[in-house]
């Protein structure tokens, strides 16, 4: 085996041995690192209501007018220039149209990656925009902003490179810290391979989503992770379960109640039959 071979297979067991190790501890075993704040925008912070978050992206001045302002400062008055802000104001209108509760009804966010981030009945909603080449979704529990979280495209020149490993390998030297590498266990509500950290306030997962050439990155307040237990008092219920009234009367057995009376007379039957 040459060098570069033993090196190769040498690294993938030390990931694989990490991944295994890690994956039996807790969130709160994340490594430490200074600030998580510099991936935010300064005009947000946990436990905004969802129509403040709106408003700081909506209103005069707010992110996407500032989004906006380089492409029009570089227009003259005219239709090129009207188109543009026909756009922006678009996206202002569908951004605060995009608030969607999770109550009873099912909801297209069902059945696609992000239905392990939230709950029914639980006073829980999300919020979705576009921007900067990628998705973010806010997600807000009794209107109290607490998770953040973009989908990034994974690609040789995009900023976090074009392999889940790059980019988690980005991220440990922007933020001065290897990541913790936790594989899937549903049983610990871990759906895909993530790498972790967190500072004071702040946990940050890096979630997997190689398959569709993206990652996920998730930012989360603290405070709440840690109060999720009696936020989310109402469980998610099994579709296939019995009623609880016909569990009550079947929990020692289903018996047809004319049972005892056909057998009698079956056996009155019988009697007279031998006569």
């Amino acid at each position: 085996m040459n060098r570069a071979l033993l090196a190769a297979s040498l690294l993938a067991a030390s990931v694989m041995l990490a991944v295994g190790s890690f994956a039996a501890s807790t969130p709160a075993d994340a490594p430490a690192v200074p600030s998580l704040s510099s991936l935010m925008q300064k005009e947000l912070h946990w436990g905004l209501s969802h129509l403040e978050v709106t408003t700081a992206y909506n209103k005069v001045n707010g992110l996407f007018d500032h989004e906006y302002a380089p492409q029009l400062a570089r227009l003259q008055p005219g239709s090129e220039m009207d188109q543009l802000q026909a756009d922006r104001d678009s996206r202002k209108v569908n951004f605060e149209r995009s608030y969607t509760e999770f109550q009873d009804s099912p909801t297209g966010y069902d059945i696609g990656a992000l239905q392990h981030e939230y709950t029914y009945k639980n006073d829980e909603a999300v919020q979705h925009l576009f921007k900067d080449g990628r998705n973010r979704y806010f997600f807000y529990i009794k209107d109290h902003l607490w998770k953040i979280y973009d989908e990034v495209p994974l690609k040789a020149d995009g900023p976090l490179g074009a392999s889940y490993l790059d980019a988690v390998g980005k991220l440990g030297a922007v933020l001065g810290a290897p990541a913790r590498l936790r594989a899937a266990d549903a049983a610990k509500g871990i759906d895909r391979p993530t790498a972790d950290w967190q500072d004071s306030s702040t946990h940050l997962r890096a979630v997997d989503r190689s398959g569709e050439h993206l990652i996920g990155i998730v930012l989360e307040d603290k405070r709440t992770l840690l109060n999720l237990p009696s936020l989310r008092s109402n469980k998610a219920q099994d579709p296939f379960a019995l009623d609880p009234s016909i569990a009550a009367i079947t929990q020692h057995g289903i018996s047809d109640p004319n049972a005892a009376r056909q057998a009698d007379a079956d056996a009155g039957a019988t009697k007279k039959k031998k006569r």
